[in-house]
């Protein structure tokens, strides 16, 4: 990514519609609105909240236990169960910490648990919502299209399906309206009706659009490995194998 200021976006966009009543099924807060690309030296971050409270909330878990053992546990059981909790720890930070989708003025990244991705705005053909964010990539009208998943913006169904059952159910009943929603745009009240991952679907495919009609740059997906994933998980694995096989 350029250098640059970096802001992160957890269902809130820097054009703000009014807010969204009462939050999202899945933990959303104000409502995107139509956002441009990032300016020059920018990026935007798009991640959810519940992953990032998770990992908190393990960290404390794990700092609680390992500062227990530290304390209580000297034999070779506690050692192995102290590898353990680090390489949970780097599991969990794999999953739910790393996991974000970033944009910037040139392209968009997927950053999923050991695997990243990297596309110019100019190979994007569309942002699709599935399950998850899948942002599909075309060199040409010809082309075959690449379809890359990302791991952190997730939708189960489900979820879409109980926000367009509560959006009915506000356009039929006055009285199950959250306050200040009558009085919303036509716009606003269509987003306060959807959930947070598919206004942040919505931002990132404008910024799309937006991109091709300035003629953006094409290129190729640049794939990387997380090795900071990697060796997250993987030291201290590898390291719970030895006591284990020295023991």
């Amino acid at each position: 990514m350029p250098p640059g200021e970096s802001r992160e976006f957890t269902g809130v966009s820097t054009q703000q519609e009014p807010a969204r009543p009462g939050g999202g099924p899945d933990g959303g807060g104000t409502a995107a609105a139509r956002g441009g690309p990032a300016a020059p030296g920018t990026s935007k971050v798009f991640r959810l909240p519940g992953p990032v409270a998770l990992w908190w909330a393990w960290v404390v878990f794990a700092v609680v236990n390992l500062a227990d053992l530290a304390i209580q546990g000297h034999d070779r059981a506690s050692a192995q169960i102290a590898i353990g909790l680090l390489a949970i720890t780097g599991v969990v930070y794999a999953c739910a910490l790393r996991p974000r989708v970033i944009t910037d003025a040139d392209g968009i990244a997927l950053l999923n648990p050991i695997r990243d991705c990297r596309v110019p705005w100019g190979l994007v053909s569309d942002i699709y919502l599935g399950e998850s964010v899948q942002v599909h990539c075309s060199p040409g009208a010809a082309a075959k299209v690449q379809v890359l998943h990302s791991w952190a913006l997730y939708a189960p169904r489900r979820s879409r399906l109980r926000a367009e059952v509560r959006g009915s159910r506000w356009e039929r009943n006055l009285a199950s309206r959250p306050s200040g929603y009558g009085r919303m745009p036509a716009e606003a009240r269509e987003a306060a009706k959807q959930t947070t991952v598919q206004l942040m679907a919505r931002e990132i495919k404008n910024m799309a659009s937006q991109a091709r009609e300035r003629g953006a740059a094409g290129g190729a997906v640049v794939r990387s490995w997380a090795w900071s994933s990697l060796a997250a998980i993987g030291v201290p694995a590898f390291a719970l194998a030895l006591v284990i096989a020295i023991g």
